[in-house]
């Protein structure tokens, strides 16, 4: 119906390839079964279609013709079982009316006391079901697919570290140009904004990529819905507001939708007999191509003596974040888009097809101080990092706001001495400091200063990963 918008189509519905015997003509039309397409291919290109499914093992067939006779019809072995006007079925339906309204909530401005023990607090960060391995699940499935993967989900020298986006080199193609695949989801944020969720969602999945290795300007992306009720105002509200951010983020990244899927009216009774929505949820993945995966990145500490640079700027965002989450805190501010990240991204991806980057990971659940945690444990070495120079905005004037602020748009990024000077130069005009570096051999610990230059964390790095390798929820 939609590719033949403009043409219109005859089908016959046998020549579908079935998953079952005994299905009737109307299940066959209106199956929503997963991973199919359509294609429009002009007849002499059939020879080449069938010799790149083939090489590929993927099932094709021809099913129908563009035809010039203004209508839809479709056929189940020659009878004909639908017949309508083409412009009828895109032109003559009623949009109907729905109601939709969205508030924020009305909570308490949060008043949390700084912690008295940061580090213990990293360490149940790390512990989390939301940052804590997922090795188990991992190891589950094929993550190697056909020994394609170039970088794999898991990385550093005990192959357990938290990849950015694993990097894949299909197999039949040309060249060294591979695609990295990344993911962004916080439904906390989306309790308490939906468009600032999806506008993060889709600003991690960028992120993630770009950390491997992706051009930002070659990236698709993906959303998935997972909503209550749209006929209740304030369900459908959250759901407009949280569209509306995806556009407005796609549209800023440059970064087309090119597939997406829902699951509405995910809602149940609870035991008071109150109707209950699921939190809305976002999930927005991203596809993007690396233009040599011999200079893909990963996320684990390189060298001892190399520096750590932030790149992004803090901000005073705490809503939905981990560490509120952790005390029991629902409201706060949540982060909200960060105009120029596609130029910070371009810049970072323009020193990274230099070979000025060691490592590379995004800053996310958890903020800085979990993402340096995650490299100092996949790499087995230590760091030593100060808040003092760090890039953040007025306000950030706490280490626990500069720790575990969840702001978009930031990255740690590892350079070698040697390639600072260079490094800083391909991010000029950009928000990026050297704020430490990869401790000498023999000093696995990680070490913080505060923003003041006080130590805020040391821990060694053998305790982050057994916080990390044992989740709370195991």
């Amino acid at each position: 119906g939609e590719i033949g918008l403009y043409i219109v189509v005859d089908v016959e519905l046998q020549c579908v390839t079935f998953k079952y015997p005994g299905l009737l003509p109307w299940d066959i039309w209106l199956s929503e079964a997963q991973e199919r397409m359509v294609l429009a291919v002009p007849e002499r290109h059939l020879p080449r279609l069938q010799a790149i499914c083939d090489g590929l093992e993927v099932e094709w067939t021809v099913i129908g013709r563009l035809a010039e006779h203004g209508r839809l019809r479709v056929h189940y072995g020659g009878e004909q079982v639908a017949d309508l006007d083409m412009a009828f079925v895109h032109d003559c339906w009623s949009a109907g009316t729905m109601r939709a309204e969205w508030a924020p909530p009305d909570l308490p401005e949060p008043s949390l006391p700084p912690p008295a023990d940061a580090t213990g607090l990293l360490l149940r960060l790390l512990g989390h079901p939301d940052v804590a391995s997922k090795e188990p699940i991992i190891r589950r499935y094929d993550h190697e697919v056909q020994g394609a993967t170039v970088v794999k989900p898991l990385a550093g020298p005990a192959a357990d570290g938290p990849s950015d986006a694993p990097v894949l080199k299909p197999l039949v193609t040309r060249g060294s140009t591979g695609i990295a695949l990344g993911c962004g989801i916080n439904p906390h944020f989306g309790r308490l904004d939906p468009y600032a969720m999806a506008w993060a969602a889709v600003d991690e999945a960028l992120r993630n990529v770009v950390c491997a290795g992706a051009d930002p300007d070659r990236v698709a992306l993906l959303d998935n819905f997972c909503w209550g009720n749209p006929r209740l105002p304030d369900r459908l509200g959250g759901l407009v507001r949280a569209a509306q951010g995806c556009h407005d983020a796609a549209m800023a990244y440059g970064a087309p939708f090119i597939c997406g899927k829902d699951s509405l009216n995910n809602e149940y009774i609870d035991p008071r007999g109150v109707k209950r929505a699921i939190p809305p949820t976002l999930l927005i993945s991203s596809l993007g191509i690396v233009p040599d995966v011999k200079q893909a990145v990963t996320m684990d500490l390189k060298g001892a003596g190399n520096l750590l640079y932030a790149v992004g700027e803090t901000r005073a965002e705490l809503g939905g974040s981990l560490y509120y989450r952790l005390h029991g805190i629902p409201g706060g501010v949540v982060p909200a888009p960060v105009p120029g990240t596609i130029d910070t991204m371009r810049a970072l991806h323009t020193a990274m097809r230099s070979g000025l980057v060691r490592a590379c990971h995004d800053a996310a659940e958890g903020g800085l101080a979990v993402a340096v945690a995650e490299m100092a444990l996949a790499g087995r070495l230590g760091a030593e990092l100060s808040l003092v120079d760090l890039p953040r905005a007025p306000g950030v004037d706490r280490d626990d706001v500069a720790l575990f602020s969840e702001s978009c748009g930031r990255f740690l990024v590892e350079v070698a001495p040697d390639d600072a000077a260079t490094f800083e130069q391909a991010l000029a005009g950009r928000p990026c400091a050297p704020v430490g570096r990869v401790s000498a051999p023999g000093s696995a610990r990680l070490h913080i200063g505060g923003l003041r230059g006080e130590p805020v964390i040391d821990c060694p790095v053998a305790q982050l990963v057994a916080a990390f390798t044992r989740s709370e929820g195991a």
